[in-house]
């Protein structure tokens, strides 16, 4: 799914405490846990990182059920057709000839 169709959610099914890593991490098609230890490192930081978790738990809607379940079915679809129509064949095999006795010489 492009960026452009989704909508930022919090992530009810892939929450910890409110989702807002989950649904971060969905959006921009990244770990949810990679986000969660940038909130954490921001947090020990400075503290911003707790003050946005805390805004963004406040300001994002939670999605609604099955949003993100039918945004990986449609990613899934994509993938089937990710095969290039241009990709060459494999190369055809090959006969593997017998070694030759070298021992003995012809006349």
């Amino acid at each position: 799914m492009n960026r452009r169709d989704q909508v930022l959610y919090r992530d009810t099914e892939d929450q910890k405490i409110r989702g807002v890593c989950g649904g971060l991490g969905h959006y921009f098609d990244i770990d949810t846990d990679l986000v969660r230890v940038a909130f954490v490192a921001l947090t020990l930081v400075g503290g911003g990182g707790l003050i946005a978790y805390i805004l963004l738990a406040l300001i994002l809607d939670p999605a609604p059920p099955g949003y993100y379940d039918a945004e990986d079915q449609a990613e899934a679809e994509i993938d089937l057709g990710t095969a290039s129509p241009l990709a060459s064949p494999p190369p055809p095999a090959r006969d593997v000839a017998q070694p030759q006795d070298l021992s003995q010489k012809a006349p």
